[in-house]
């Protein structure tokens, strides 16, 4: 059955990936709300990918960290996911990235790093990531698994969440910017509300 999915999976015509990614780019255009757009991307690219856990960092102008959102676990494991040791090395590996990231093995390859305390709080095998890039600048990363017992993530998956990528970071762009500019024009009336008149 897993070789008969994997098959299915390689198989997909062209047609019929371009399709999904399109499917998937318009669900995240239908929020300008930041956290809404964020949760979207993630969730969209688990879908995209079949995969069973997802994160979506990411970081400011200085590369600071910033927002981080997961999907596919309890409350409980994103908490885990976000204090989980190692963590900040984790992330600035991940967010240097220039090209998708997709291995067998996310422990093993994680220790060959020197990441030796690097455990997900999540089962956690197959791995692949990528980094979200606006304006030639990296402004995030989105991060995907599969449990044990899940198939490995393909080429196609890899390929997939590429282009995925690019239309996501301009949609989240899109949307901070539209949260910045939110946050100005409610400053500047609670400045106008609390102003005495004529001064």
């Amino acid at each position: 059955m897993k070789q008969a999915d994997e098959m299915g999976r390689e198989s997909q015509t062209p047609r019929d990936r371009l399709s999904r990614l399109n499917e998937a780019s318009l669900r995240i255009n239908e929020s300008l709300d930041f956290g809404t757009v964020l949760q979207g991307v993630l969730e969209s690219a688990r879908a995209l990918t079949e995969a069973r856990y997802g994160g979506l960092s990411t970081i400011d102008d200085e590369g600071q960290p910033r927002e981080f959102v997961s999907s596919g676990t309890t409350p409980e494991e994103h908490q885990a996911l976000a204090e989980t040791p190692d963590g900040p090395r984790f992330y600035e590996y991940l967010m240097g990235l220039s090209a998708p990231l997709r291995i067998p093995d996310v422990l093993s390859h994680f220790r060959s790093l020197g990441l030796p305390e690097f455990h997900p709080p999540v089962p956690a095998k197959s791995f692949l990531a990528t980094s979200l890039r606006h304006q030639g600048r990296a402004r995030g990363v989105i991060y995907l698994a599969k449990g044990e017992c899940g198939r490995e993530f393909s080429p196609v998956d890899e390929e997939m969440l590429a282009m995925f990528a690019s239309q996501a970071a301009l949609v989240i762009a899109n949307a901070r910017r539209y949260q910045d500019e939110q946050r100005a024009r409610d400053d500047l009336a609670t400045l106008v509300d609390i102003t005495p008149g004529g001064c």
